[in-house]
């Protein structure tokens, strides 16, 4: 008699269950297996060689990876500014702004487009006609009327104050960043005035003392006479309060109330009020201008204006006077 020999069933993945039905283990592929090896010995591989990294050299952290070159030329530079500025402000401590600020107002003229509705610079504006057969009155009158047949009624020429003399207000905005190149004393100034960040305006009432004080930070500030309006839209679109030493937005008139009762200042047209009487009222004004956050603008230029165009303010600092009501436009 031949007898059959049975198979041999090996615990695989198939059979395993056939074989032991009880049992709750599931066997893993070999693929599997040999993947996790593998990926295990890799791990081990790389914590050892991160050892032998960190034993032969130190652990460089990612902000100190960047190396900043500073040229001689640029120290020298920046001592230069630091020096003139420091120069400047003990000038002008001691001495005042001497010829460099009128003690009278002064009046400015200015061409305004009515189509574009903007100011036109004077390198845009026509060139004037020369009367070669009058001159005098006659002349002049002439002359006057062919600017206006080339401009073609449109460019109106305006007259506005271009200092803030005999104002009880006036708005300032810091527009130069003080970095370690700017004196310690123009810093404590400009602190003193809550000037600390860039594009930040406050109100301010315009006597003799803040007048001082602005004369001395003027390389760093912008500031001129707001009107009615300009005060109403920058309270309205950029205001924010000072509640409980925090930054809180001006949502309702019911925190003016709240906050401002008291002095008898209940919506924002109150806070206008307050405001433009600047110096006339200065209790109100003060607590006015304590409630008030210093307001944080924009910009006149883009990044890519002043980056990839190149396009620069200049000289654009100092008293404004009435002009101050466009660059503040610019600026909401």
């Amino acid at each position: 008699q031949h007898h059959r020999e049975t198979p041999l069933l090996l615990p695989t993945a198939n059979n395993y269950a056939a074989m032991n039905p009880n049992s709750d283990l599931q066997l893993v592929p070999e693929t599997l297996l040999k993947r996790r090896h593998d990926l295990d010995n890799l791990r081990a591989r790389r914590a050892a060689e991160s050892l032998s990294r960190s034993v032969t050299r130190k652990r460089v952290s990612d902000k100190s990876k960047v190396v900043k070159i500073v040229k001689p030329e640029t120290i020298l530079v920046q001592s230069r500014h630091r020096k003139n500025a420091a120069r400047r402000y003990n000038r002008v401590s001691k001495k005042g702004m001497q010829k460099r600020a009128s003690n009278r107002s002064v009046e400015g003229r200015k061409v305004w487009d009515s189509e574009r509705g903007a100011e036109v610079d004077e390198d845009d504006l026509p060139p004037k006609r020369e009367n070669e057969e009058g001159s005098g009155e006659e002349g002049g009158a002439v002359d006057e009327s062919a600017n206006e047949e080339e401009g073609g009624g449109r460019l109106h020429e305006i007259s506005y104050k271009a200092n803030s003399i005999g104002a009880a207000t006036v708005f300032v905005v810091l527009v130069r960043p003080t970095v370690h190149t700017t004196p310690k004393p123009v810093r404590r100034t400009l602190s003193s005035l809550r000037l600390r960040r860039v594009q930040e305006g406050v109100f301010l009432p315009y006597n003799s003392v803040t007048r001082k004080m602005l004369h001395l930070v003027e390389p760093y500030v912008l500031y001129g006479v707001p009107s009615p309006e300009t005060i109403s839209d920058l309270v309205r679109r950029r205001g924010f309060c000072r509640v409980e030493g925090k930054r809180a937005p001006l949502a309702d008139n019911n925190v003016i109330e709240r906050e401002l009762g008291d002095a008898g200042l209940i919506c924002v047209e109150d806070l206008v009020h307050a405001v433009v009487a600047g110096a006339d009222d200065a209790e109100t004004f003060g607590k006015v201008a304590k409630f008030l956050w210093p307001f944080r603008l924009t910009a006149r230029k883009s990044k890519f204006q002043r980056r990839v165009l190149a396009e620069k303010d200049g000289k654009l600092y100092g008293d404004q006077g009435e002009a101050m009501n466009g660059y503040i436009r610019e600026m909401l």
